[in-house]
């Protein structure tokens, strides 16, 4: 990893990029906190030459929202002589989305790529258009009128949709903006996964996928019993007039700012047997920008802190094992926090020997240099700092607002990583107040200070143990419906932002299945998901398999190669489908 760190430009008064911002967002209607996405994804794969019975070994750990019943339905699919996969699936889905076969494995992850784009078109008529202008010509507007019933049939709401050539059209403030979006064009998704389910190695499976699958954009890593070991990013991403990004809204009058066309699969992010003896991905950048500068999408949508840990973990370990996998899954240690905590304990001690410092400051510093940085269970550390990360971006971000206290936006937490660095930059000035110029240490000793008072006044002292981390962060799991009834909310769990188990209070998202799959003569598994695989909350299986997720267990996945190698032990119930005969057909049944 590297971060390539420059001064950060001063801010103007009030920032006007700010305002920009804030009018594009309230043009669409969304919200501008300016987090990145904490709950994503991740996958890894470690070469046989790395792995201590010398077989490939793959980890797939989907972050998604985490809902009762679950997004994932686990399947084992045979048609004998065509077809063996195991995974899971989505509800109406014909085919496993995260598995493996008897020969291939995978799993994906987000690659946050760029795949939507905004025009700005000139009609004929603001208010009723009929027309948009490409290159001096009028071109017809599509329209389609639709009707909204209600449950009686009766017509309740007629809304007219409008196209142009790039996707729908909407008015957007003053302006009649159209959207072009990969997801609304055609795809074979269906087919890229029948095609994969029938690859004998990782590499044809990436090329049937990438034959095939068109959107979303992901990632996607594979191993294989050969012990080949493999990731590319799949999907399309467009080629955008030369010299141009997704990041502004084109000119829609003009045909020269339409796509030119989708990114030959020769320059999408990929890797085969890297020397190093592993692959990963946690949605950060794929490609170092200097080796590959081509815009993909929004460096700053996710953040670098998983990839760095499972980088490190992986480094670490030459003879890895299918339970070092299992226990990576859950680690609960975090680069962020060490990179971090270095700035946090220095502003202590200069405050300190300023002799600034009273009790309470001391006291947070004795709790966070006790802290190992780990966002275990019962640690008290972990509430502290991110009480005062929080903080401290509040009061370093203080210049981006609307000018009325409201704030547009916050830059990622890579960002004001940046800023920790300058401690001079007058980002840190508190601009509301008037008589005194603070640096980055004077911020950081009082965000840390309040960040004390806060978790006091929440939870009482700190050694009354309502600061332990699994007490502060709790995970809730609520049903599709929001009803309390069938929920289960208030989970303990370990983990934290920038965590490979990413846990926050107030989440309801994260490692929504987590699995391992050993390459060997005969395929080896184990996985677990946080629900259980009956929609029914009256069933034992409906939130069954929650407490082995909150603890980091799998279970292991049984393989029948056909229903007459299932053991009767194993079988709970069965349910034959059959053609109905040409008799009962006729008698109606």
């Amino acid at each position: 990893e590297r971060f390539d760190f420059a001064p950060l430009p001063p801010p103007g008064t009030p920032d006007t990029a700010a305002r920009r911002l804030l009018a594009v967002a309230s043009a669409f209607g969304i919200g501008t906190t300016g987090d990145p996405t904490h709950f994503a994804s991740n996958n890894w794969a470690v070469a046989p030459s790395r792995t201590r019975d010398g077989l490939a070994l793959l980890a797939g750990d989907p972050h998604l929202d985490l809902t009762l019943p679950s997004i994932w339905y686990e399947v084992h699919l045979v048609v004998p002589g065509q077809l063996d996969e195991y995974g899971v699936s989505i509800a109406g889905l014909p085919g496993v989305v995260l598995g493996f076969t008897r020969d291939v494995a995978w799993s994906f992850t987000n690659t946050g790529a760029d795949v939507m784009d905004f025009y700005r078109e000139t009609v004929d008529d603001t208010l009723h258009p009929t027309k948009y202008r490409v290159d001096g010509a009028w071109l017809p507007i599509e329209q389609r009128v639709e009707p909204y019933r209600d449950p009686s049939g009766n017509v309740v709401h007629v809304d007219t949709l409008r196209f142009t050539r790039r996707g729908p059209l909407s008015r957007r403030g003053r302006d009649w903006l159209s959207m072009r979006w990969t997801a609304l064009e055609p795809s074979h998704d269906v087919q890229a996964l029948i095609a994969g389910a029938e690859a004998t190695s990782a590499r044809a499976f990436l090329d049937s996928l990438a034959a095939y699958f068109f959107v979303p954009a992901q990632n996607i890593i594979a191993a294989d019993r050969g012990g080949t070991i493999a990731i590319r990013s799949t999907g399309h991403i467009p080629l955008r007039p030369r010299g141009t990004d997704g990041m502004t809204i084109f000119d829609g009058s003009s045909s020269a700012s339409d796509w030119t066309g989708f990114w030959p699969v020769s320059q999408y992010p990929q890797a085969f047997n890297p020397a190093q003896g592993y692959l990963a991905s946690a949605n950060q950048q794929p490609i170092d920008p200097r080796v590959a500068p081509a815009y993909q999408g929004d460096d700053r949508s996710f953040e670098p802190w998983r990839a760095m840990q499972i980088n490190r973990l992986l480094r670490a370990d030459s003879q890895v094992t299918v339970d070092d996998m299992r226990r990576f899954q859950v680690d609960p240690g975090s680069e962020r926090a060490e990179l971090f905590m270095p700035y946090l304990l220095g502003a202590v001690r200069h405050a300190d020997s300023a002799g600034h410092a009273d009790s309470t400051l001391r006291a947070a510093g004795r709790i966070l240099a006790a802290w190992d940085m780990r966002y275990t269970h019962d640690n008290r550390g972990a509430a502290l700092f991110e009480q005062a990360l929080r903080n401290i971006r509040r009061d370093l971000w203080d210049e981006l607002d609307d000018g009325t206290e409201r704030r547009v936006a916050l830059p990622s937490w890579d960002v004001t990583l940046e800023a920790m660095a300058q401690p001079a930059s007058t980002w840190w000035d508190d601009r509301r107040t008037k008589t005194v110029v603070e640096d980055r240490d004077a911020i950081i000793a009082r965000a840390l200070h309040a960040a004390y008072d806060t978790l006091a006044r929440r939870y009482g002292p700190p050694r009354d143990g309502g600061w332990r981390w699994d007490t502060v962060a709790r995970v809730p799991i609520a049903h599709l419906l929001g009803l309390p009834g069938f929920s289960d909310m208030n989970l303990r769990t370990s983990g934290g932002i920038g965590t490979l188990n990413p846990a926050m209070d107030g989440g309801g998202a994260g490692p929504s299945w987590r699995m391992v799959v050993q390459l060997g003569p005969e395929i080896r598994a184990w996985a677990t998901y946080p629900g259980g695989q009956s929609g029914n909350p009256a069933s034992p299986w409906y939130d069954n398999r929650i407490p082995g997720w909150l603890a980091g267990q799998l279970d292991t996945l049984y393989l029948p190669r056909d229903p007459g190698g299932v053991d009767a032990h194993h079988l709970s119930a069965s349910l034959t489908l059959a053609p109905a005969s040409a008799a009962s057909r006729r008698g109606g049944h």
